[in-house]
């Protein structure tokens, strides 16, 4: 059994997630519940490669492993029912990245990029800032939850419109797109032409009792314009290492990738990149099944503190991720109170939820992937700021 309920010390190790935001802050008292960075060590296998690397000594130039197929290829098999195949996969060092070199090897300047809103702010800019048109399509708030508007995305298409960025598990309402939803969206895109560039790096995080869906299931449909990212950074908690990978069925766009990778010169992984792709996906599934359990009793905690601290807040449903999506527009009359009270008053940071669209004030992300002890600190804070401000 996996050890999550010990905390493990991030700050004072040039931790984005900690030092960084502690600095930006200026406080260095913050429990930080913001960035989608887990506080949990890695499975014993993937420190097992590292302290292996560590004692040989040479951090030299590697090359992409045969492991680095093999491991995604039994994932997919063995966790989703999907055959990948290995000359379908190419190595990136992240997916933010690769979005971008998508964008600019299938797109030119000028055309048009739609992603649904709430956004993840990195995909977001890897079309503003290659030049890009980006038009953002809604997701439709439906009770505690958000669906696809199949219309007003389709309305919002024109003959610029080339590419499209999907995430699902979706960032951060957590939702995990059905079959149904996913084929709508193949269909809409083999139609209008447009390139399907699709994140699924939360993948592997599924509640109990829902069910993930990759759009590879769609491949028959969009197969030639298709690109699925995804990485075992998130999985096994594993960011620093510099790994992800795209599986893409078109050999047409795999070439214009691998164009645009030579092109930065980022064809080489990391050692240590290399090294946990030789046990991540063979060794180390039942880590994520742990994880998975230990996220839900996360989860069922802070709803039921929050929902007692805060009666008037809406928790918006969660399927996938180790996020939390949270309306508090009927607990602050504003974000700034909102984040004030956060910051200010109980010293527990969040990512509000203008940081993934303005039309989203007044909600909160926050991530389950830290020590029940961390959420238990956090809920004494909150409480003890609920009454001193009474």
């Amino acid at each position: 059994m996996t050890d999550f309920d010990t905390p493990v010390v991030r700050r004072g190790t040039d931790c984005a997630k900690w030092d960084t935001f502690d600095r930006i802050y200026g406080d260095k008292t913050l429990i930080h519940l913001g960035c989608a960075d887990m506080d949990f060590k890695s499975p014993e296998p993937i420190l097992e490669v590292f302290r292996n690397c560590v004692e040989h000594g040479v951090f030299g130039y590697t090359d992409v492993c045969d492991d680095f197929y093999t491991g995604i290829v039994d994932w997919y098999q063995k966790r989703h029912q999907l055959e990948v195949r290995p000359e379908e996969i190419l190595f990136t060092p992240r997916i933010n990245i690769a979005c971008g070199l998508c964008i600019e090897a299938l797109t030119r300047p000028g055309d048009r990029v739609v992603l649904n809103a709430p956004a993840y702010p990195p995909l977001a800019q890897a079309a503003v800032d290659n030049g890009r048109f980006l038009v953002e399509a809604p997701l439709v708030e439906d009770g505690d939850s958000y669906r696809f508007d199949m219309e007003a995305l389709e309305k919002s298409l024109d003959e610029k419109t080339r590419f499209m960025i999907l995430v699902n598990p979706h960032n951060p309402t957590t939702r995990l797109w059905t079959y149904e939803e996913l084929k709508a969206i193949a269909v809409l895109c083999a139609r209008h032409e447009l390139y399907l560039f699709c994140d699924e790096i939360h993948g592997d995080f599924v509640r109990e009792g829902a069910a993930f869906h990759s759009m590879l299931e769609c491949r028959d449909i969009i197969g030639d314009r298709l690109i699925v990212a995804s990485s075992p950074a998130k999985t096994f908690n594993v960011m620093g290492a510099l790994v992800a990978y795209l599986i893409v069925p078109n050999p047409k766009l795999r070439q214009a990738f691998t164009r645009e990778i030579q092109r930065i010169g980022e064809h080489n992984p990391t050692v240590f990149a290399n090294a946990l792709m030789h046990v991540a996906y063979q060794k180390c599934a039942p880590f994520i099944d742990e994880l998975n359990r230990y996220i839900d009793g996360n989860e069922a905690y802070i709803r039921r503190e929050f929902t007692r601290l805060f009666p008037k807040v809406v928790i918006k449903r969660r399927e996938g991720t180790y996020l939390l999506w949270m309306d508090f527009r009927q607990v602050f009359a504003s974000e700034e109170e909102l984040m004030d009270f956060f910051l200010k008053k109980a010293h527990v940071e969040v990512y509000p939820g203008s940081h993934f669209g303005e039309n989203f004030k007044g909600f909160v992300r926050l991530v389950l992937g830290t020590s029940r002890c961390t959420l238990e600190e956090t809920v004494k804070r909150l409480e003890e700021a609920l009454s001193a401000s009474r």
